[in-house]
């Protein structure tokens, strides 16, 4: 059995918390791979990748959760959101006025 079918089949016999870590681990020996075959221009590059890779969420953000959307949304759901907002508004006058700003 080659190396590869070996780390595989060991691997799969973990839980998936320790599969992480060694994928984790793994990506860690690649970088440092990566890291010895660059010039020192393109390792200062990769090492600056590699740590906004690994930046941490605004403190802004930290209490709601990042989730990805389920579905594809579709523009056209935002029709109509603010019509109220315009309910008074004439749109002529709206228009002449803008393009009156424009000339300054």
């Amino acid at each position: 059995m080659d190396t590869v079918k070996t780390i595989s089949n060991h691997v799969e016999r973990l839980p998936l918390k320790l599969q992480a870590e060694i994928l984790d681990f793994v990506e860690y020996i690649i970088y440092k791979n990566e890291l010895k075959s660059t010039t020192t221009k393109n390792r200062e590059w990769l090492t600056l990748s590699r740590e906004m890779e690994n930046e941490q969420i605004p403190s802004l953000c930290q209490d709601k959760p990042v989730s990805q959307p389920k579905t594809r949304r579709s523009i056209l759901e935002l029709r109509g959101l603010g019509k109220h907002l315009w309910q008074e508004v004439s749109v002529k006058d709206y228009i002449n006025a803008e393009r009156d700003s424009w000339n300054g």
